[in-house]
């Protein structure tokens, strides 16, 4: 059954997630770092699961710690 489930209604962070192109990554952060925007807003805005901005951003939060 889950095989014909309808992506559209899903609300599952697995549905949800995908793939991000490096500008729609390089955009999320920086519209991340400008304070204007949620992840909600900004998944909504670039095409792409929530998932994926969430993943984006915590990836560039060590890439600036330094433990990447």
């Amino acid at each position: 059954m889950l095989q014909l489930a309808d992506r559209r209604r899903s609300r599952s962070a697995a549905a949800m997630s995908g793939k991000m192109v490096e500008l729609q990554a390089l955009a999320a952060v920086i519209l991340w770092k400008s304070g204007h925007f949620d992840t909600f807003d900004l998944a909504s805005v670039l095409g792409v699961g929530e998932g994926a901005v969430c993943r984006t951003l915590q990836a560039a939060r060590h890439l600036e710690r330094g433990l990447a």
